[in-house]
């Protein structure tokens, strides 16, 4: 029987996956297909194990990238991001988007100079699941490398340079000597590395990081706060969703329509991470930053 770490309410039965080791649950894991929920790590014996499709679906590789770039103007920014990726079926699947975020709050790395941080949340144009564990690694690259070229084009686009600040992929697998790591809505963490951790378009990101003495389950950490339920379940009416360009600026060739599951919302707050999972635990605060502008569903 397989040993699970829960850092959620309730208890959860897992599949009975053939030499599944341990399962950890991290706190508001949403339940995207019936039996496997979001902010999860599955861990299995490599040992005669049978690759396991259904834990990531098409989703594996799935992660966000953050750029820094030179100090620019965000509506204009997300104007011209929306122009360049509108019809190229990179956005508008799930959460998949581009945020025009502020700099960092309080300053970090010495950095004096003004700039702005762009965020890309995508897997690439690529849909397919893959059904092997080589297909996988493959696939999970491919969208690493996505996200690198298509951040780096956008910023050429606007005009500015651009230095990546960190790719975070969430639905991953790994291979730790004879064990076999998925790591799904959670993403691996090392110590001193930032990472970024959204909530909504109505609240800052939080920016941290992780100490080699006091580090998470296979150093792994939820990717977000996540869905406060199922999308199709959680979605307002078009004059409540017309609330978010309140928030942030948001090019008009995106309908309220389909801002109708990015209400805050339909969100989880910071409240419960942070108790479960926050400073004194694991979480070491770097600082915030703000969304000034969101490009999605296009």
């Amino acid at each position: 029987m397989a040993h699970i770490t829960s850092f959620e309410d309730g208890f959860y039965y897992p599949p009975p996956f053939p030499g599944l080791e341990e399962l950890v649950r991290f706190p508001d894991g949403e339940f995207k297909r019936d039996t496997i929920p979001n902010s999860t790590v599955w861990v299995f014996k490599k040992e005669n194990h049978q690759f396991r499709p259904e834990i990531h679906s098409s989703d594996i590789g799935c992660g966000m990238a953050g750029f820094i770039l030179e100090k620019i103007d965000a509506r204009e920014a997300a104007d011209i991001c929306y122009g360049a990726l509108k019809k190229k079926n990179i956005l508008g699947r799930g959460n998949h988007f581009v945020d025009i975020c502020s700099h960092i709050e309080p300053p970090f790395e010495n950095r004096q100079e003004p700039y702005n941080i762009l965020l890309l949340h995508t897997h690439g144009p690529d849909t397919t699941q893959p059904l092997t564990l080589q297909e996988a690694k493959q696939k999970q690259e491919y969208a690493r490398q996505c996200r690198e070229e298509i951040g780096f084009d956008l910023a050429r686009k606007i005009g500015v340079k651009a230095q990546l600040l960190g790719d975070w992929s969430h639905n991953t697998i790994e291979e730790v000597g004879n064990l076999l790591i998925y790591r799904k809505g959670v993403v691996r963490v090392e110590p001193g590395k930032i990472v970024v951790l959204p909530a909504h378009l109505g609240t800052k990101i939080l920016v941290y990081t992780v100490d080699a003495k006091s580090m998470p389950p296979y150093d792994s950490m939820p990717h977000a706060t996540g869905r406060a339920g199922p999308r199709g379940q959680m979605k307002v009416s078009e004059e409540d969703a017309a609330f978010v360009r309140k928030l942030v600026y948001i090019p008009d060739e995106i309908e309220n329509s389909s801002l109708r599951s990015e209400h805050p919302s339909c969100y989880n707050g910071f409240d419960k991470i942070l108790t479960i999972l926050g400073q004194g635990k694991y979480i070491v605060p770097v600082g915030e930053m703000r969304i000034l502008s969101y490009i999605g569903k296009i």
